[in-house]
């Protein structure tokens, strides 16, 4: 069994998975090095890893081409390198690999080169499992899941669910259906239940309750302390803080009063941090922001429905990245239609969902919110609703005048069938999820208790999967 850890690793949690299964062996990049656990001192955790791309030489960040003979696989080479996703890929890797590695020619070489290693790796080791902690979204890795779905290759991968600390495991390959899910089943009822009913009643209340807890902890530092978080979050160049403030005021001087937009009929589109696994991947072919609000642009300005802009307080409280929020950013948006609108940052969002006929995103909590508060979600992207059926939620569709159609059935839906179905939909799908069954409330969750969650997680799912073939195919559904 091959397990990608990715920024997971650590040595406490390799011995735990070890100890559950010892012939486990770990995924690392050469390429695009995360926290490794072949650095770990121990013999044991050092033995357990296995760097698919090791072949390939690196000298000062640049990559030497593949010393591979065999293994041409010329279907599947082709097909993974007609990805779209591989170039934006690089936006992940710092200035000096992006600057070694700059042409488009090189680019193309090293791409090659990863699948060879891929496919040369999963052929010689015969993984009957590949386990992915989260959807890898950098250019290795991703491009290592790609071979072992094309190699046919059982793949089991961790994805978000509607609950924070729990997620959903999706397998590819597995006999049936691309995309299955495979479920624990294991929850106390009466706990699940209790659970269930705390998230719902949180998200329904008050946004000060159902605030984010990493947002709640970061409004309580001193300005002082804001300053030294974001610097080092810029890497201690104090200078890179300027572009963010330039763009945080481009976004300020385009905001508008709810005042001039409150009469309306809007649909508040809630835009995602950049770059983040949430849309790349799992934004597909709207990763990209203004492909989404011109898309919904489209679709719906001949109901009469404005768009009201709401971005994501993080991209101008932490490192700003001017790949994805270039100077024009804002004003390109502005020049789409004239009934687009920005709204204060300054202004909780519970309101504005509230007041308005639709939320929608690439993907994100957000949907979820908003259908609790009895609005329809349309979702651009891949989204953690897995298998949720409503006609309040839009989240497939084939052009604008299928969404403008979907739009339209969507805001006819009732406030109190749209939250019934939203509700329905929780109490059913958390028996399928991953994690620990009880929860906290979001009052008493940080980042290190969310982290144990996912590891615990992530040993379910280990501890599952270790289990004979026949007891795990009998899971699956």
């Amino acid at each position: 069994m091959f397990v990608y850890l990715g920024a997971n690793a650590h040595k406490e949690l390799v011995h735990k998975l070890l100890t559950i299964n010892p012939d486990i062996r770990f995924i690392e990049s050469a390429v695009y090095p995360e926290q490794q656990q072949s650095l770990f001192e121990d013999k044991r955790s050092s033995e357990s890893v296995i760097t698919f791309d090791s072949n390939l030489e690196i000298k000062q960040d640049e990559i030497g081409f593949t010393t591979i003979n065999s293994c041409n696989h010329v279907k599947i080479i082709e097909s993974i390198m007609s990805d779209y996703n591989l170039p934006l890929l690089w936006t992940r890797f710092n200035g000096k690999m992006r600057w070694r590695n700059r042409s488009e020619v090189k680019r193309f070489e090293l791409t090659y080169s990863l699948i060879k290693s891929a496919i040369e790796t999963c052929i010689s080791v015969k993984p009957a499992f590949v386990v992915f902690s989260y959807e890898p979204h950098m250019l290795p890795v991703y491009i290592f899941k790609k071979v072992c779905v094309a190699l046919g290759i059982r793949t089991c991968t961790m994805t978000i669910s509607p609950f924070i600390w729990k997620v959903f495991l999706e397998v590819i390959n597995s006999g049936n259906d691309a995309g299955q899910h495979i479920f624990l089943n294991t929850e106390d009822s009466e706990v699940s239940n209790n659970s269930v009913k705390r998230f719902i009643d949180e998200k329904k209340s008050d946004y000060s309750i159902a605030k984010p807890f990493y947002e709640k902890r970061n409004s309580g530092f001193s300005k002082g302390k804001q300053i030294v978080f974001k610097i080092k979050a810029n890497g201690w160049k104090p200078h890179k803080i300027i572009p963010g403030l330039i763009a945080f005021a481009n976004y300020r001087k385009l905001s508008s009063e709810r005042t001039q937009f409150r009469s309306n009929k809007y649909i508040c589109v809630f835009l995602q941090l950049q770059p983040e696994q949430t849309t790349l991947p799992d934004g597909g072919i709207f990763v990209h922001h203004l492909f989404v609000i011109q898309m919904l642009y489209s679709a719906v300005s001949s109901l009469g429905i404005s768009l009201v802009i709401r971005e994501h307080p993080a991209t101008f409280k932490f490192a700003y990245d001017q790949k994805w929020r270039p100077g024009n950013f804002y004003s390109s948006i502005k020049n789409i239609g004239p009934d687009i609108y920005f709204d204060d940052l300054d202004q909780e969002p519970y309101s504005l969902i509230r007041g308005s006929v639709a939320v929608s995103a690439i993907t994100g909590s957000v949907l979820l919110e908003a259908l609790l508060q009895g609005r329809p979600a349309i979702a651009f992207g891949k989204h953690p609703l897995k298998g949720f059926s409503s006609t309040a939620f839009v989240d497939n569709f084939a052009d604008e005048v299928d969404l403008r159609e979907k739009v339209a059935r969507a805001i006819i839906e009732s406030p109190q069938s749209i939250i019934a179905d939203a509700e329905r939909y929780l109490s059913q799908v958390y028996q399928g999820t991953f994690g620990p069954d009880e929860y906290i409330g979001n009052a008493n969750m940080s980042l290190e208790r969310l982290r144990d969650a996912r590891y615990y997680a992530l040993q379910q799912v280990i501890e599952l999967l270790t289990k004979n073939s026949k007891t795990y195919n009998s899971h699956i559904c």
